[in-house]
């Protein structure tokens, strides 16, 4: 909250004066309704319209109080009612006690007015003014008082005077000192102490004007700005900041704004270039940022990644952009995208992923989750020789049942535990049900999530798995996929892939190329049996030489591993047709097959079994029909 200001101090000060008036003036009225005719004799007013007069002031006092006039003006005018009472109290009062009265009301003003000096100088005239009018009339029917008594009341004043004005000059200064204090201190709280760029609290009083709403808001993301603390020292990681602030500040078009949100994460606030591709000044930013750092002996890169928002948005929260902002950032680390922009589209999708990520808190595993399959085809034998298990969502959530939506959320929480343990147990219940029906090495793939396999209850349970479908290891294949969430270097991980190689399990490596695994990484998970292709290497690989030459290289490393090679999504003949000139010959893909429930994976096999034995009948039958027809023409 902004502090508050000497104005907004003096206008809640003259409210409350309206209020002591009010009530002031009505407690008088009282008085007088209860003053006995004694003690009014000298008074040329009668009870009634002292006390109408009285509650006249209180009321009108506290409607100006109220009022919206300027304050300069209400401080006068609130004077002026306020010392209307001791100028009329002159004629009702003796006068030793109106002097003692003004005396005490001079006072009590100041500690009122310590803000404000047009009411103090309007009592100090009034009160003078009272007692030199008492001094020089000394008239009165009940009270004896000798002149000099009024030059001791009239010095008493006097000096109660000065000791108010050098009080109210002491504390009108202390205030204007803690004011300026508390100025410099809400000023130092706007600003980020390291860098001196605005924080959070500097950028919502910027965006507190309404007019400010819809500028573009541009996050700026140092990706590996904490690694540099942990390789080059504090001191170098502050320098890099400094220089990467300096150099943003020379390049960036004219900008409103620069705020340090956190760490290395920045914030640009600016207007909407005309005719010119806010998109593509942010790409050549980007490119210009990505040159080295020389600082003292070390050459420092550093990644930046880009987020703009167009503000072309309904959201009026200043917060909420800004968190907007960091959520995108974490995407375009996630998906390595040095630039990306917070449109419409992007907003549907956040909004899809928050309702998903509701709804998958209160989903049941049994009950709103189904698997359907795939098969895999191997072209030199001409057969299937596995599927792999899919998974899917029952929800009413439009779109929200694509795996690429819900997958990532369930991966936060611990729910793909238990999501991950029911789709492997019903990758082995079905497994169990086509023996009979495929050969042996038939496999089953279930993917495994990265949290999985550093959960200590994993390991434990598919080995009771097997035990309690009687399958081999073999039968179930295990697939990892390669991401940025999967670190092979953690020793959770490393723990698990060993004892999955002890299991003897064959482990398929999915949407390899997508991710960060090394040589050395694919060597700690062998034995790796597959490596799986993603559907962007294959897609339209006919119209992409250099498509071609990266599906080479990398069934050239699989050969050199051992190690099977197969393409997913493929779609065309095309695409088959090339992988299969390199040499690969394993492939899934709607080509072939598309994902089915297990009721028509059962229904294929049967129906295939059903054709090779009445292929392999064939001869027999043809042989009996043979010797069966000169039968028929003797008879």
């Amino acid at each position: 909250m902004p502090l508050s200001t000497t104005t907004d101090t003096t206008i809640a000060q003259q409210h409350w004066m309206g209020n002591f008036a009010l009530f002031m003036m009505t407690a008088g009225a009282l008085i007088f309704l209860g003053t006995t005719d004694d003690v009014l004799q000298n008074a040329y007013l009668n009870r009634s319209t002292i006390i109408i007069l009285l509650l006249v002031i209180g009321i009108t006092t506290f409607i100006i109080s109220r009022s919206h006039i300027a304050s300069k003006y209400q401080s006068h005018l609130l004077s002026i009612m306020l010392l209307i009472v001791p100028i009329i109290s002159i004629n009702l009062l003796p006068y030793a006690a109106v002097t003692a009265w003004a005396s005490c009301f001079l006072f009590l003003m100041i500690a009122l007015i310590s803000y404000n000096r047009i009411v103090m100088w309007y009592t100090i005239v009034v009160v003078l003014a009272t007692n030199l009018f008492i001094m020089f009339n000394t008239t009165t029917t009940l009270v004896e008082i000798d002149s000099s008594d009024h030059v001791a009341r009239l010095g008493m004043v006097t000096i109660g005077i000065c000791i108010a004005l050098i009080i109210n000059h002491l504390h009108i200064r202390n205030l204007s000192q803690l004011h300026s204090l508390a100025n410099q201190l809400d000023e130092a709280a706007k600003r980020d102490p390291q860098t001196e760029l605005l924080n959070m609290r500097g950028l919502e009083d910027f965006f507190d004007d309404a007019n400010r709403q819809h500028l573009l808001l541009i996050g700026i993301h140092l990706e590996n700005y904490y690694e540099l603390a942990r390789y080059f020292g504090e001191d170098i990681q502050a320098r890099v900041l400094f220089e990467c602030i300096e150099r943003l500040q020379s390049l960036l078009p004219p900008y409103l704004a620069l705020v340090r949100i956190e760490g290395g994460t920045l914030a640009v606030v600016m207007e909407k270039p005309e005719g010119v591709s806010c998109h593509d000044e942010m790409e050549l930013l980007s490119q210009k940022m990505s040159a080295p750092y020389q600082i003292d002996l070390h050459q420092i890169y550093v990644n930046l990644y880009i987020v703009i928002d167009d503000g072309d948005t309904l959201q009026k929260s200043w917060m909420k952009r800004v968190q907007q902002v960091n959520s995108a950032l974490q995407e375009s680390v996630q998906n390595d995208k040095k630039v990306m922009c917070i449109d419409q589209t992007w907003r549907c999708e956040q909004t899809l992923r928050v309702e998903a990520a509701r709804a998958l808190s209160l989903a049941e595993v049994n009950r709103d989750f189904y698997l359907v399959y795939q098969l895999q085809y191997d072209s030199n034998q001409q057969t299937f020789v596995g599927l792999e298990a899919l998974v899917r969502w029952k929800t009413e959530l439009s779109k929200a049942n694509q795996p690429s939506v819900f997958i990532p959320i369930a991966e936060k929480s611990d729910l793909i535990i238990r999501l991950g343990e029911w789709i492997f147990e019903e990758g082995c219940k079905t497994r169990k049900r086509l023996i009979g029906l495929v050969p042996e090495n038939f496999t089953v793939s279930v993917n495994v999530s990265p949290r999985q396999l550093t959960n200590e209850s994993f390991m434990p349970f598919i080995e009771r798995m097997l035990l309690k479908y009687s399958l081999k290891p073999q039968q179930i294949k295990i697939e990892i996929t390669e991401s940025q969430s999967l670190d092979f270097e953690s020793q959770p991980i490393l723990r698990a892939l060993r004892r999955i190689k002890t299991l003897d399990f064959p482990v398929s490596l999915d949407d390899f190329g997508t991710g960060h695994a090394s040589y050395h990484v694919l060597e700690r998970l062998l034995p790796l049996r597959q490596l799986k292709i993603p559907k962007q290497f294959i897609e339209q690989i006919e119209e992409s030489a250099k498509r071609q030459s990266i599906l080479e290289s990398i069934f050239q490393l699989t050969r050199s591993m051992n190690v099977e090679c197969i393409v997913e999504g493929v779609e065309t003949g095309e695409e088959v047709q090339i992988a299969k000139d390199i040499g690969i010959h394993l492939f899934q893909g709607y080509f072939f097959a598309k994902p089915v429930s297990l009721t028509d994976i059962i229904l294929l096999l049967e129906s295939k079994i059903r054709k090779r034995w009445i292929k392999s009948m064939l001869p027999y039958l043809s042989y009996n029909m043979n010797w069966l027809r000169p039968l028929s023409f003797a008879a």
